[in-house]
């Protein structure tokens, strides 16, 4: 009976201790995601990059929840590719930093290193510069980026289809 008490109370607190290491963990995690986005809240958006032959686009909302899209056109004469020359990637991936104004980007297969320049990213290797992303925003984002730029000084001195409430 006493060995049966023990193993039961053993139990117990192993079981007790896995869920609270299991709670703290997703407590921990939520706050690390969370203090990376506020500090870079700047990288948060929709990072496109278009050629004549190639369109990427980099959505990011956080440090662990980004997806990446990259569709290749392969010319048959220029690859001496005969079937297939159309090539489409997706994957979910994460980011990091370097520092506060180099990121990397790691997908299932690749990862990538850039610059941050304002609302442009520069994809950068040993080789150097190898393109660079540009910022979008839908037509809600840009007209708040434009409002919150300017500079009111508290006076309206126009509005347009004002209704009371």
């Amino acid at each position: 009976m006493p060995e049966s008490l023990s193993t039961i109370c053993i139990l117990s607190l192993i079981l007790f201790s896995c869920n609270q290491t299991a709670k703290y963990k997703d407590e921990t995690s939520k706050k690390v995601q969370s203090a990376d986005t506020e500090k870079y809240s700047g990288l948060q958006g929709t990072w496109v990059r278009y050629t004549k032959r190639n369109f990427t686009l980099i959505e990011i909302k956080d440090t662990s929840n980004v997806l990446y899209y990259q569709f290749i056109e392969r010319k048959p004469e220029m690859d001496k590719i005969t079937t297939d020359h159309y090539w489409y990637y997706r994957s979910i991936a994460t980011m990091g930093y370097w520092d506060n104004s180099t990121i990397w980007v790691a997908t299932d297969k690749f990862r990538f290193d850039y610059k941050l320049k304002s609302d442009t990213l520069i994809e950068f290797d040993k080789m150097g510069d190898q393109g660079k992303f540009i910022k979008v925003y839908t037509d809600e984002q840009k007209a708040f980026k434009e409002f919150k730029a300017s500079n009111l000084n508290r006076k309206i001195t126009k509005t347009n289809n004002l209704q009371a409430l």
